[in-house]
């Protein structure tokens, strides 16, 4: 026996792909550019050649410029300024990696634009700061900048032949001291402190033989840095009275 029950109307909301008729189906379209087989997009010379080749390019030369011009900031100034533009940098960038990290919604114009102004303003600094960065060839082959100005008293120094100083004690008063060294070629004469590192003078023909160095009160060692004649007795005491 058959069921003769005419099929129910359903609402369209509630009908299946079984309840359709044929006429109802959406045709099914092969597409070509579907699937793992599809050929790829070729990318444009933009993106395949010219960014990975100036990006990297142009991000060396930015550093560049920015380590050139901190240093000229170090150079232009003393121990002390040098320690304090060193916490300033230290501390800009960890503050601005802060900001950075806090807005992560940053439009990349933004970024570009305080990169920007960091970049000019550094580059402004080191500007200012280009003629006492500069050697003026008066100092030494480390950059020691020797003193200038009437000095306060002179101290004059000899190389021996038998590798001794002329003395080994000498005097002077604080402030703008001269040295004059002469003798046997083959020497120098140099202070054995870390604030006149560079100081350097030597008998030997063409070289520097005079020089002004600013003292404070104090006891020094003078001494020849040729091999080892310091270990065989060419040094001195230099005292500095107020």
């Amino acid at each position: 026996m058959t069921d003769t029950t005419p099929p129910v109307d359903l609402p369209e909301s509630d009908r299946t792909e079984s309840d359709l008729p044929e006429s109802d189906l959406p045709e099914l379209v092969e597409s070509e550019s579907l699937g793992a087989d599809a050929p790829a997009a070729d990318p444009p010379l933009k993106a395949r050649v010219l960014l990975p080749f100036f990006v990297p390019l142009f991000a060396i030369l930015i550093v560049a410029v920015l380590v050139l011009d901190i240093s000229r900031l170090f150079l232009a100034g003393t121990e002390d300024s040098a320690l304090v533009i060193g916490i300033v940098i230290t501390l800009s960038i960890l503050l601005g990696a802060s900001l950075l990290a806090a807005a992560p919604r940053l439009k990349t114009a933004s970024l570009g634009v305080i990169l920007s102004v960091v970049f000019f303003v550094v580059s402004i600094a080191s500007l200012v700061s280009l003629g006492p960065s500069l050697d003026t060839g008066e100092a030494g082959t480390t950059g020691f900048q020797y003193a200038t100005g009437t000095p306060t008293s002179s101290v004059a120094v000899e190389a021996l032949p038998s590798i001794k100083f002329n003395a080994t004690a000498f005097a002077a008063k604080a402030g703008v001291v001269q040295f004059n060294y002469s003798g046997a070629t083959g020497h120098t004469l140099a202070i054995q402190d870390p604030k006149f590192a560079g100081f350097l003078l030597t008998t030997d023909a063409g070289g520097k033989k005079t020089g002004k160095a600013k003292m404070a009160p104090g006891s020094y060692t003078l001494y020849c840095t040729v091999d080892s004649h310091e270990a065989q007795g060419m040094k001195a005491t230099l005292t500095v009275s107020p």
